[in-house]
């Protein structure tokens, strides 16, 4: 997938939204006229209109992104998934938390994903949902699951596929801690006004999560909003892990 499919894809879910809410309250309307004592339909009118008018511009907004974006693609990528660098971030429909990793060249590269999905998610309160235990997986862009986290309100715990718990990571406290290294990684925000979140051990940067800010050739392929997550040099493979855990606790109930 590239991020020209992606913009594509969420306008046609925007625009699926817009269609399904026109079509119930027609039948909604159909049937209160047809009652001998017809309900207050103008009140019923003004929830429906407000959702179809925000479906409607979102339907529009991507799809005039995705004609936008560049169509060329440069360079190609492999599944070296923690090879990477760079990765920016976009929230797709869903249940729970499915968020994709792109590349700067615009193709997907992986996604974290919650590994049972359960339709009736869409239902469920966020205040309710948050005391559920949830299990997401981080995949490459073949699908192969490389990483479990296991979610709670307060604690998101990092695993191997074999199961052992590698990482942990307390929602509260905003730090976590390595097991096999014995290092400890705390969240910093870089200023009052800044929108840059940091994972620093000591006085080694190891993450960054940055928004409203991009190099000019990679805007021409996202929207400058774009959450990037840019790992240093010695940032290794359970660095990036907990840095992970860390996106999820701050994603999970986001645009979805």
């Amino acid at each position: 997938m590239s991020i020209q499919q992606y913009y594509h894809k969420t306008a046609q879910s925007y625009l699926y939204a817009f269609v399904l809410a026109i079509t119930v309250y027609t039948a909604v309307l159909a049937v209160g006229l047809l009652l001998p004592s017809r309900p207050p339909l103008g009140l019923i009118f003004f929830p429906f209109f407000a959702f179809s008018l925000i479906q409607y511009f979102g339907y529009l907004r991507f799809k005039k992104l995705s004609k936008e974006v560049l169509f060329g693609i440069q360079g190609s990528i492999g599944n070296q998934f923690f090879s990477y660098s760079d990765y920016l971030l976009m929230s797709a429909p869903a249940p729970a938390l499915k968020l994709l990793l792109f590349h700067p060249n615009s193709l997907l590269i992986g996604e974290i994903k919650e590994i049972h999905q359960n339709i009736w998610r869409y239902l469920m309160p966020d205040m309710l949902d948050k005391f559920l235990t949830k299990t997401y997986g981080l995949y490459d862009s073949s699908g192969t699951l490389l990483a479990m986290f296991i979610a709670n309100n307060q604690r998101i715990e990092v695993l191997s596929l074999e199961w052992n718990v590698e990482c942990i990571y307390e929602v509260k406290d905003k730090a976590g801690f390595i097991f096999d290294t014995g290092v400890e990684l705390r969240r910093q925000k870089h200023s009052s006004i800044s929108t840059d979140v940091r994972m620093v051990s000591g006085v080694r940067e190891v993450s960054k999560l940055q928004k409203g800010w991009m190099p000019t050739e990679w805007n021409h392929r996202f929207d400058v909003n774009t959450p990037i997550l840019s790992f240093d040099l010695s940032a290794n493979h359970s660095d990036k892990l907990l840095t992970f855990a860390s996106i999820i606790s701050d994603f999970q109930y986001k645009d979805h």
